[in-house]
C-alpha cells in the first residue's frame, strides 16, 4: 500500500480535528433528541444545514487566499481557532437549558472546522501515474475525523469529565458498544473535551514534523486573478463540479445526516442510531482509495459512471424503503434493508469521489489541478447544506421519501452527463 507524498503528520491531524469538531454536530443532534431537549427533528436538522452551510462559506474562502491557506503559520492558527467553538461547546452543554439561537451560532461555528480540509494536496510532489490513488488518500484523511466523531463521541460522553453536567436519557441512545436504556446520564460536554484532546495530538504532531510550505515554483507561478479566471473559464470545471457534487456532496451531506436520519426513521419506532451511523462513513473512506485504484485501471468515467448508477438505484431503494416503514404498522421490519442501502451509498459516493479527482487531473491542466481540486470541494461542501436542509422540509411535511426520489432523478441526469462527456469515441477527453 502506497503512502501519500503529498499530506505530512501535522497536517493530517489538522483535517482529522477540523473533521471531528465539524462531525460532532452529527452526534449531538441525535443526543439532544434521546435526552429531550425541547427542539423538533425539523429544527436538529436545520441546525446541521446552518453547519453545512457556514463550511461552505468557510471554503470559499480559503479558496480565495489561495496558497496562502496552504502556510505553516495559517494552518496553526486556523487550527487552534477551533478552540473557540470547542469551548462555546463546553460552556453551553454544560448550562441546560439551551437555547436554540445558542445552537444555531454554535452550528456556525462547528462549520470552521469542516473547512481545514481544504488545504489537502500539493500537487507539484505527486506522481501522475497514481494520481488517483494518491489524493484518494489525501482526502480520505479527512474522513477519518467523520469516524472518530460517531464512533467516539457517543462512547465518550458517557463518561463523566471535568465536572461535567449530566443529562438523562428520555428515550433510547446507543455507542459503538450497544444500546443506552432510558434513564441513563450522558456528559454532552464531552464533545468539546474530545476537540481539545485532539488538538494536544496536533500541537505534538508539530513539535516533530515540518509543515507545508509554498513551493519556489507555485510561489513563481502565483497570480491569484489570472489562474481563479482560468479554472472558471474551462468548461470541465464546471462538469467535474456538478459530478463532484453528486459523488463528494452526497457523502458529505449524508454522513452529518445520516445518524439523525436513522433516528427519525419512523415516529413509532426509534431505533439505537449512533451504534450504526459511523459505519457508513467509514465505508465511504474506505472505498476512496478503493475508487482512485479501480479509476487509474479502467478510467475515470467508467468509473463515476457505475457509482452514479449504483447512487441512483440505492436512492430508490432507500426512498421505497422509508415509504413503505412510514405506512407500515412495523417499522422496524424496514430498517435492516434502509441501513443496508445507505451504507451501499456511502461506498458508491467514496469511490466516485477519488474516480472524479482521477477524470479533474486529465481535463485541467496541470499546472491548475491544485486550485481546481480546492474550488471542487469547495463547491461540493454544500451538500452538507442542501442534504440536511431538504430532510428539514421533508420532515417538516410529512414526506421523507421525496427527498431520495429526488437525488435519485439526479444521480441519473449526472450519469448522462458522464455518458455525452467523456464516454463518447469523439470526446474531447475519453474515459479520462
Amino acid at each position: 500500500m502506497r503512502a501519500s507524498s503529498t499530506v505530512d503528520k501535522a497536517t493530517a491531524v489538522n483535517l482529522i480535528v477540523g473533521m471531528t469538531l465539524w462531525m460532532s454536530l452529527s452526534v449531538l443532534v441525535v443526543q439532544l433528541f434521546t435526552v429531550e431537549a425541547g427542539f423538533s427533528f425539523a429544527q436538529l436538522y436545520r441546525l446541521l444545514a446552518i453547519s453545512g452551510l457556514s463550511a461552505t462559506g468557510w471554503h470559499f474562502l480559503f479558496f480565495w487566499l489561495g496558497e496562502r491557506a496552504m502556510q505553516a503559520r495559517f494552518i496553526h492558527l486556523s487550527t487552534f481557532a477551533l478552540l473557540i467553538p470547542a469551548g462555546a461547546m463546553i460552556g453551553l452543554l454544560n448550562h441546560p437549558p439551551l437555547s436554540y439561537t445558542a445552537l444555531q451560532w454554535l452550528a456556525v461555528a462547528c462549520g470552521f472546522g469542516g473547512a481545514q480540509f481544504i488545504a489537502f494536496a500539493q500537487t507539484d510532489r505527486i506522481d501522475h501515474s497514481a494520481l488517483g490513488w494518491t489524493l484518494a488518500v489525501n482526502v480520505g484523511i479527512a474522513g477519518v475525523g467523520i469516524v472518530v466523531a460517531q464512533a467516539a463521541l457517543p462512547l465518550l460522553s458517557s463518561f463523566s469529565w471535568g465536572g461535567a453536567q449530566a443529562w438523562v436519557t428520555m428515550h433510547g441512545s446507543g455507542d459503538i458498544v450497544g444500546v443506552i436504556a432510558p434513564g441513563t446520564s450522558l456528559y454532552l460536554a464531552n464533545h468539546g473535551w474530545l476537540v481539545v484532546g485532539v488538538l494536544i495530538l496536533a500541537a505534538i504532531a508539530w513539535r516533530y514534523t515540518s509543515m507545508p510550505q509554498a513551493t519556489q515554483q507555485q510561489t513563481k507561478m502565483r497570480k491569484p486573478t489570472s489562474r481563479y479566471r482560468a479554472i472558471l473559464r474551462n468548461k470541465h470545471t464546471w462538469v467535474m463540479t456538478l459530478l463532484y457534487l453528486m459523488a463528494f456532496g452526497s457523502f458529505i451531506g449524508f454522513a452529518i445526516t445520516f445518524p439523525l436520519s436513522l433516528q427519525t426513521f419512523s415516529t413509532s419506532y426509534a431505533p439505537s442510531a449512533l451504534t450504526y451511523a459511523w459505519i457508513g462513513p467509514l465505508l465511504g473512506v474506505l472505498a476512496r482509495p478503493l475508487g482512485g485504484w479501480l479509476a487509474d485501471a479502467f478510467g475515470g468515467a467508467k468509473v463515476t459512471l457505475w457509482c452514479a448508477g449504483v447512487l441512483t438505484v440505492s436512492c430508490v431503494i432507500a426512498g421505497v424503503i422509508t415509504y413503505q416503514a412510514s405506512h407500515s404498522e412495523l417499522p422496524e421490519q424496514w430498517f435492516l434493508g434502509y441501513l443496508l442501502t445507505f451504507l451501499v451509498i456511502f461506498m458508491a459516493t467514496g469511490a466516485g469521489s477519488s474516480a472524479i479527482f482521477r477524470s479533474a487531473s486529465v481535463v485541467i491542466p496541470f499546472e491548475l489541478l491544485a486550485l481546481a481540486l480546492r474550488w471542487l470541494t469547495a463547491v461540493a461542501t454544500a451538500g452538507a447544506a442542501y442534504i440536511p436542509a431538504l430532510w428539514y422540509v421533508n420532515s417538516s411535511l410529512a414526506t421523507p421519501a421525496y427527498a431520495l426520489f429526488g437525488f435519485a432523478v439526479f444521480y441519473l441526469l449526472c450519469m448522462g452527463l458522464v455518458a455525452s462527456m467523456y464516454l463518447r469515441t469523439r470526446s474531447e477527453f475519453y474515459n479520462p
